[in-house]
């Protein structure tokens, strides 16, 4: 009988087990928000750098024509998209400060 007592209390067993995991939800948690980000990054900044640059800068200081301002704002936003995905392509090369990948069997 002390065998199966032995057996069923277990000790300590299942703590690693446990920590290693809140260990990769960690992990995931900061890769989602991560790739959340730049997602965000570069669906909102080509929106709102168009209408920034058209509605606040182009029409207001200088004096050139509906067409030209359009096309200049276009430009504005397909610079800032450029930006953001190479924003995101360098943090996905080079990877984030203290996030080594380490294989695990």
């Amino acid at each position: 009988m002390s065998n199966k007592t032995k057996k069923s209390t277990g000790g300590n067993g299942g703590a690693p087990k446990q920590t290693r995991q809140q260990s990769h939800d960690s992990q995931d948690y900061s890769s989602f928000k991560t790739v959340l980000f730049y997602c965000m990054l570069i669906v909102f900044l080509p929106v709102l750098t168009f209408f920034v640059l058209k509605g606040f800068v182009l029409d207001r200081f200088l004096d050139i024509s509906e067409v030209k301002v359009n096309i200049a704002a276009a430009v504005g936003a397909v610079v800032s998209l450029h930006i953001a995905l190479g924003l995101y392509i360098y943090r996905a090369y080079f990877g984030a400060p203290g996030s080594k990948a380490s294989k695990e069997d």
